[in-house]
């Protein structure tokens, strides 16, 4: 049986006749006098007051085929609200009681500040999220249905994860997934077989390639987002036919010598769901200080990285680099050469036209244009 809002408001506004156990809950609302909520696929969430206390009230319109119990735990009320329906009859749904998380959702922060060219809010969105991202990643579960709409900035600037109703848990090992999660996020290739730890590696790419793009370049949005996503639509990348926003993306990568988001971004095109080396991509975007040694040039599938001892310092992410020489190293990204320091913060980014480069010498960087060579000061 399908419950529509205006059921499950009607319900909620009798509290102590249909409900069990959550007679003292009242419904917030706006300032239309409008009860606060947001609609899903199977449920609708409820603003509600309890006992004092601001609440996230989940109501499942249907009956999921997911394991409710395994994903929600006690916060899983089974059949607490009874929802009549057009003949009055009726039955009682189960219902999940979280804490409210105060805050806007990712997707509503991003467009108020892409609306106010804010870059430095986008870059600070960027790096929060991919140090969530990071930590997710590393889990032995997986949100399932990760996208800016299941993530909320609170006030102090923190992102927190909602809305866990495709999570894969360890416990699921071996089944099939319920629910594919929303397709602008997702890989084309998903099926209801792909269900484990790995659902995430697509969507966190993605949205890290995205909000870091739009951090450097805002107007970026206005050229290629189409309503309700942002820059790339996954389906896009597999077409024949080229997508300009993407190349758009690389481009801007290579030019500002963002190795991390270059490699997330061409990790975007591969075959599978679960993205090879993505994990270790997010390990290297969290900030690193200036290493008091510098580290070693060293080569994993074809591509050149930094390390000292065992320790990755930077990952490989350059399609050339050569030793560092005091405390920069020239690296190539594409076609593109930079000079960065010890922590692969760019330094100086040679120009367009520059086709080699040599370490520094004397605080100088050598660089060839159009068969000349050229220095620069590396102060």
């Amino acid at each position: 049986m399908y419950h529509s809002t205006l059921r499950l408001i009607s319900a909620l506004e009798q509290p102590e006749r249909l409900c069990r156990r959550l007679k003292g809950l009242r419904l917030i609302r706006d300032a239309d006098g409008q009860p606060c909520y947001s609609v899903g696929n199977n449920a609708v969430v409820f603003r509600i007051e309890l006992h004092g206390r601001m609440r996230r009230l989940r109501c499942y319109r249907i009956r999921p085929a997911i394991d409710l119990e395994a994903i929600y735990g006690e916060k899983l009320l089974r059949e607490e609200l009874f929802v009549h329906n057009d003949d009055r009859q009726g039955e009682w749904i189960d219902v999940v009681l979280d804490d409210w998380v105060e805050g806007d959702t990712l997707d509503i922060v991003m467009d108020r500040a892409l609306q106010n060219r804010d870059t430095c809010l986008l870059y600070e969105l960027s790096r929060r999220f991919d140090a969530l991202a990071a930590g997710l990643l590393a889990d032995e579960w997986a949100h399932g249905d990760l996208k800016p709409e299941n993530i909320v900035v609170t006030p102090d600037g923190s992102l927190r994860l909602i809305d866990f109703d495709a999570r894969f848990l360890p416990s699921m090992q071996g089944r099939t997934s319920a629910e594919l999660g929303t397709p602008t996020y997702q890989h084309p290739g998903r099926t209801a077989e792909n269900f484990d730890r790995w659902l995430d590696h697509y969507p966190a790419a993605l949205i890290s390639v995205q909000l870091r793009a739009l951090a450097l370049d805002p107007a970026l949005h206005d050229r290629h987002s189409a309503p309700g996503e942002y820059l790339i639509h996954p389906s896009r990348l597999f077409d024949d036919d080229p997508c300009p926003a993407y190349d758009e993306v690389l481009d801007l990568f290579a030019r500002m010598g963002d190795a991390i988001h270059y490699r997330l971004a061409r990790a975007l095109k591969q075959p599978c769901y679960r993205l090879s080396g993505v994990e270790e991509l997010f390990d290297g975007t969290a900030p690193q200080p200036p290493a008091d040694t510098p580290p070693a040039f060293y080569m994993e599938r074809g591509l050149c990285g930094f390390r000292t001892g065992d320790r990755i310092v930077i990952p490989p992410v350059y399609d050339e680099a050569l030793d560092f020489r005091e405390g920069v190293a020239a690296v190539r990204l594409a076609a593109l050469w930079h000079y960065i320091d010890t922590a692969g913060n760019p330094v100086f980014h040679c120009p367009p036209d520059c086709d080699a480069a040599k370490s520094l010498r004397n605080g100088f960087a050598r660089y060839r244009c159009r068969g000349i060579w050229q220095e620069h000061s590396i102060k």
